[in-house]
């Protein structure tokens, strides 16, 4: 069996008693950044290198070479540190790259969508690309172009040589003071690192007065097998259903013989729902205050979120409503992972979910990010199900809320014995099919999601 890794980034805080030497130290990298993003722009050609060729021809261009001979464009910096030097360079590229990229996707978008509105196939033959490429209505030539990055700024990657002694809780690392360069011993705080684990080259992010420590932590996975080669030994996987209700996720196990058995339910969406409701108030209190005039002229709430960031009122609390989202989102997906382990799992189907909530078909998918948090749950336990061995993969959930796993015939929906069942009732907890079979709605759907991936991938291995 072959061995993979899994990369975490973890992130620590800081103490520290300067940090004025960490803004002085980032103001420097992003002066350097913009000194070779400005050099790369004048040499376009120079982009068909790779990304190693290229910082060894910046640096040919800017630094003194070992016989003396000065360089073409002096780096105007001194005293820079070998490895600072490089990671402003790579940070250079990899944002000058990611420009030219967006703008040829949108330059290739506008070809295609001049030739399909106003050419026709013979005119497209004729008329070449290029021509194209330099005959854009002025309408569509500035809808949505990207545009240079105006703040050149990109948090500090440290490689070796800019930090030591990482360890115990304490790490070393160099800094700017304004005058000199100079080693500075900081403590940190966070959770701990695992164990026969990898610590990779850290980044150092400032948050207003927060200095946080984003460091990748490389994890050996013993078992790096693919989801077709764990379908074909023919192993249980778990099927999970994600819902808008007090269950968060409900688990089943299914079986190599197709049974479906286990049902786990990770509830939580009352709580959340609570705290997120009281935070909401706060922010409605706080753009308002104790005399509420009659027409509030504020958007507050969730309709809050068409607003655009830096105007946001009460931002703070927006902050939180993620954190806190998130913070489900991680103990929900965990706990998948750890059902899954229990029950000798190496496989977790998730339903498929699409990304943009004005294409969502079902209501409960189409509230804002800060309503529904199965799309975080459900890229969480990817990561987290690799880290143990196991795969998480994402199956499209075919009719798995609207028929019965027993029967396959559709279902009604109800919260309460005293209401009357109903097909179109999409908050409905409970549900009764015309066999008279009945139970769990989101236990119905996470067995109906996995009874479906069972008969399109084991069926041919059986």
């Amino acid at each position: 069996m072959s061995a993979g890794y899994a990369i975490t980034t973890y992130k620590i805080q800081l103490n520290y008693k300067h940090l004025d030497w960490f803004k002085q130290t980032q103001s420097l990298f992003d002066a350097v950044l913009a000194f070779y993003y400005k050099l790369l722009e004048k040499q376009p050609e120079a982009l068909t290198l790779s990304n190693q060729n290229l910082l060894r021809h910046l640096e040919l261009q800017t630094i003194k070479q070992r016989d003396g001979t000065p360089p073409e464009t002096p780096l105007p910096f001194e005293k820079i540190p070998l490895y600072f030097r490089r990671a402003a360079i790579n940070a250079a590229i990899s944002m000058h790259r990611s420009y030219l990229g967006k703008l040829k996707a949108w330059e290739e978008k506008q070809i295609e969508n001049l030739g399909t509105e106003s050419q026709s196939d013979s005119e497209l033959n004729q008329v070449g690309k290029a021509d194209l490429h330099h005959n854009f209505p002025p309408e569509s030539a500035k809808k949505g172009k990207p545009t240079p990055p105006k703040n050149l700024h990109m948090s500090m990657l440290y490689y070796k040589g800019m930090y030591k002694d990482f360890a115990d809780g304490h790490i070393l690392l160099k800094l700017y003071t304004g005058k000199a360069w100079a080693w500075v011993k900081h403590r940190y705080t966070g959770r701990p690192f695992p164990k026969n684990a990898a610590l990779m080259s850290p980044t150092i992010v400032i948050k207003k007065k927060k200095v946080m420590l984003h460091i990748p932590v490389k994890e050996i996975v013993e078992d790096s097998r693919t989801a077709k080669e764990r379908v074909q030994q023919n192993e249980k996987f778990v099927a999970v259903a994600l819902t808008g209700s007090d269950s968060l996720a409900v688990c089943t196990t299914i079986e190599a013989d197709g049974r479906a058995t286990a049902p786990y339910f990770i509830k939580g969406g009352k709580e959340l729902a609570h705290r997120r409701k009281l935070l909401l108030g706060y922010t409605k209190r706080g753009i308002a205050g104790n005399n509420t005039p009659r027409f509030m002229t504020h958007t507050v709430g969730n309709a809050v979120l068409s607003v655009p960031q830096e105007h946001r009122p009460n931002k703070k609390y927006y902050d939180k409503i993620t954190r806190l989202t998130d913070h489900y989102a991680h103990e929900v997906s965990r706990k998948i992972v750890d059902y899954a382990i229990k029950q000798g799992a190496k496989l977790i189907v998730l339903p498929e979910l699409k990304e943009s909530f004005d294409q969502a078909k079902k209501p409960y998918l189409g509230k804002t990010t800060y309503d529904f948090i199965g799309r975080r749950i459900a890229r969480y336990v990817q990561y987290k199900a690799w880290q143990k061995g196991l795969v998480a993969m994402t199956s499209k959930p075919y009719y798995a809320s609207t028929r019965c796993y027993h029967c396959d015939a559709p279902i009604a929906k109800h919260n309460t014995e005293y209401q009357n069942p109903s097909a179109n009732f999409y908050g409905g907890k409970n549900f009764v099919c015309k066999e008279g079979h009945r139970g769990s709605t989101a236990l119905n759907s996470a067995r109906n999601l996995g009874k479906g991936f069972y008969e399109r991938f084991y069926a041919d291995v059986a």
